[in-house]
């Protein structure tokens, strides 16, 4: 594998941190808005908490998949191994689906607490 192959995915992750960010983003405002009537969205909160510590592990995973990813190239050029660029990005993978694994649960959870949020 060619040392330059790993970063050339970096833009992708770029943009699963973008999104990753903005939808954590939004959901911070969605949570202090809903925090001006505590006690009859109190439930919901603590819910949309839940969902925004997973977001941030999401994102965390997200740049270690990256920094493996930025590793692996220029590790691999330095020392011209190729097991070591191999090795790092699929490490880098893993990381990058374990993170699309969050980014799933949350959109899934996130639906359940739109509907029970909007039945209140």
């Amino acid at each position: 594998m060619e040392w330059y192959i790993p970063i050339t995915i970096l833009p992708g992750v770029g943009f699963f941190i973008l999104s990753t960010s903005n939808i954590l983003i939004a959901l911070n405002d969605e949570i202090r808005i809903l925090n001006t009537e505590k006690s009859k969205y109190k439930k919901i909160i603590s819910q949309k908490l839940k969902q925004l510590i997973k977001l941030n592990y999401a994102l965390i995973i997200q740049y270690c998949s990256g920094l493996l990813f930025v590793l692996g190239g220029v590790l691999g050029e330095i020392t011209k191994n190729n097991n070591l660029i191999i090795y790092t990005v699929f490490i880098g993978v893993i990381f990058l689906s374990i993170s699309i694994g969050l980014l799933i649960q949350y959109s899934i959870n996130s639906l359940k607490i739109r509907q029970e949020h909007l039945k209140l």
